[in-house]
């Protein structure tokens, strides 16, 4: 047992941080970015990922790709150190953190070309100290774009506030100095997670949009990444215990 956590830990050390899921985030990502690149995460829904067959599509899911990497005796589950009963008190644990994360997205039915709009992602869930939120053109885990890709321009820097309903920058103020801030991938940070008093990391973000200049229907999503362990155990990027949820695809007619 103590050489398998001394392996652990030396792996650990020896991989660089931005290898660390969430719950802690992607501190050195400060750039656009899309659901794909959160391999290490469950996906909510097998509808996320209808291009794959439906016995790949299972295994991005929770039960398969958490789930039973947690159930597994052997290496290379990073579980193997805990008893039967932890295992299950932490799926029970992960289920509820599930059960109670949300992401919504909120965006005028229509605008015209060239014109501003305001689009309001609202979140909640996982178990901090960060979540993540990126605007997105659709519901898609493999093939869903920046919010960019379809011809929208994020024209400022989003507006964010956390839990306590204030305005934070902490991601933004990663950015070098003199770089443009109008991202579509945000992470609220300082989240506080206390399931058994109901209390789960939330916030609100509000993307200043650019209409696309050709007519046409187009669809906006947001997608929010959060975690549903903490960072107490050595090698806990080997831990498959992310989630990916989306927001439903909301139109937006440009005309």
């Amino acid at each position: 047992m103590k050489k398998t956590t001394l392996l652990i830990a030396g792996l650990s050390i020896a991989l660089p941080a931005s290898s660390l899921a969430y719950p802690n985030g992607t501190p050195q990502y400060v750039t656009d970015a899309a659901p794909f690149c959160a391999s290490c995460h469950s996906s909510v829904k097998a509808e996320y990922m209808p291009e794959l067959p439906p016995d790949l599509a299972e295994k991005e899911l929770p039960e398969a790709k958490h789930y039973g990497m947690v159930r597994m005796g052997a290496p290379p589950s990073p579980y193997i150190e805990l008893t039967k009963d932890e295992k299950e008190r932490l799926i029970k644990a992960a289920k509820e953190i599930d059960a109670n994360s949300r992401v919504t997205v909120s965006a005028p039915g229509k605008t015209s070309p060239g014109s501003e709009i305001k689009v309001t992602v609202s979140a909640s869930g996982g178990n901090g100290p960060v979540i993540g939120v990126m605007l997105v053109d659709s519901a898609l885990r493999y093939q869903a774009r920046p919010i960019a890709s379809e011809g929208w321009l994020v024209t400022a820097e989003p507006e964010v506030k956390g839990q306590d309903g204030k305005k934070q920058t902490d991601w933004l103020d990663k950015r070098r100095k003199g770089a443009p801030r109008n991202l579509s991938f945000v992470l609220i940070e300082r989240q506080r997670s206390d399931p058994a008093n109901g209390v789960y990391p939330e916030g609100t973000i509000v993307f200043t949009l650019k209409a696309p200049a050709k007519p046409g229907a187009y669809t906006v999503t947001a997608a929010l990444l959060y975690g549903t362990e903490n960072t107490d155990k050595a090698g806990f990027f080997q831990r498959p215990s992310g989630r990916i949820l989306f927001s439903e695809e909301k139109t937006v007619m440009v005309e």
